[in-house]
């Protein structure tokens, strides 16, 4: 373990359930002792990043910042590809999935998402309240994502409670983690092979069984590590940045239209809902050789925490961060880190940008006079992730 006497120890873990509804005060009351990179003793000990410098200089080296033995904390009881290899083994796989998601072959899915937006709303509607978390937004991902994957709808219920459990409950509950693991892991190995010996369909699932990197088939194990990674990526994730979206703009009725309206271009404002909910507040790396991170001297073994929620909400690189500024100048798209950075960064963005977009669209189409329940008070379920659990609305009836 590297020395820390030096250096600030302030207990930290993103599934502490009480500090991650704040987390950004927390990130705060660190970075102002002047230390970017911190010490928690909690999870059997780690290093975390609490500026923006700290932060990319994780995701940029992987060399030094190694994700071949996972990124989570606690270890994920299955691997995810390929956020849980390094280059060349991820450049590998990220060039047989980019095709899949680059932003022209998302847009085929468009109609299929308005359809399916279409129909919740159509539930909805006549019944004048709602909590859009748990009625539209969480079912919309689930209707979208476990048929891209290819899943039964009979299993969708089941996948999605284990997954949404691996997420929040591996620390309190490890021991039914690693069995829902294993069901998870199997369940997928099932399902690779059953689909091999059916007839083809056109879903992901059929493309990576499909699919060949220098005339070799992609093995089981990257099979089914990637359709681990969309369960995951598209189920919860999505759902924090939509959900904080909403949030947002039912209490701001100018942005509202400068938005909808055309004034603030879409994406833009997308990013910055992305900077601002950072959804996955940080991933884990291993420190690969003795080495310094901003003055911090770190050994060969470490782990190290890279905190996206840190860095998105860093003053020194984001005036005025936990404001969502429309006007926000930024270098580049990738300037924050809420879809990661580095060679890891998210290869499923264009598509949850689609999909976030035709859904913040639909809802303010459909149901334009939204107002948030008076007696709403947030909390957020933590975990890899931090989501709103509820948005609770009212709205004039149609």
């Amino acid at each position: 373990m590297a020395d820390v006497k030096d250096y600030a120890v302030e207990e930290f873990s993103q599934h502490d359930r009480a500090l991650m509804q704040r987390p950004y005060d927390f990130y705060d009351k660190v970075r102002e002792t002047g230390c970017p990179v911190a010490r928690s003793e909690q999870l059997g000990g780690f290093w975390y990043t609490t500026n923006y410098a700290a932060t990319r200089r994780v995701y940029d080296d992987f060399r030094t910042f190694s994700s071949a033995d996972g990124t989570a904390l606690p270890k994920q009881p299955l691997p995810l590809y390929p956020i849980d290899l390094d280059p060349p083994q991820q450049t590998r796989m990220r060039k047989l999935l980019n095709p899949i998601f680059l932003p022209d072959a998302i847009q085929k899915y468009r109609p299929r998402f308005e359809a399916i937006i279409t129909e919740l709303l159509d539930e909805i509607a006549p019944k004048g309240e709602a909590e859009l978390q748990e009625q539209l937004v969480r079912p919309t991902l689930a209707t979208v994502i476990m048929p891209f994957l290819g899943v039964p709808r009979d299993d969708w219920e089941m996948l999605a409670h284990k997954l949404d459990f691996l997420t929040r409950m591996r620390v309190e509950d490890p021991e039914t983690c690693a069995k829902y693991g294993v069901e998870l892991s199997d369940y997928l190995y099932e399902f690779a092979t059953r689909r091999r010996g059916t007839p083809p369909e056109d879903d992901l699932m059929q493309i990576l069984i499909d699919a060949r990197i220098n005339d070799e088939a992609l093995t089981d194990e990257e099979i089914v590590g990637i359709a681990t990674l969309v369960l995951f990526g598209g189920l919860d994730t999505t759902s924090a940045v939509v959900g904080m979206a909403l949030w947002y703009l039912i209490e701001h009725p100018d942005d509202r239209a400068r938005l909808l309206g055309g004034e603030v271009d879409f994406p833009s404002a997308l990013h910055e809902f992305v900077r601002y909910t950072s959804p996955i507040q940080g991933l884990r790396r291993t420190v690969t050789r003795d080495t310094e991170l901003e003055g911090c001297p770190l050994k060969a073994g470490d782990y190290v925490m890279a905190m996206n929620g840190a860095a998105n909400h860093d003053p020194g690189k984001f005036p005025d961060p936990d404001q969502v500024r429309f006007d926000r100048p930024i270098g580049n798209e990738h300037d924050h880190l809420g879809f990661g950075g580095g060679a890891h960064i998210c290869i499923g963005q264009h598509f949850a940008k689609t999909l976030m977009e035709t859904l913040i669209r639909a809802i303010f189409d459909r149901l334009p006079d939204l107002r948030i329940q008076p007696d709403f008070q947030p909390a957020f379920a933590v975990g890899e992730s931090r989501v709103l659990k509820t948005l609770p609305v009212t709205f004039r009836a149609s």
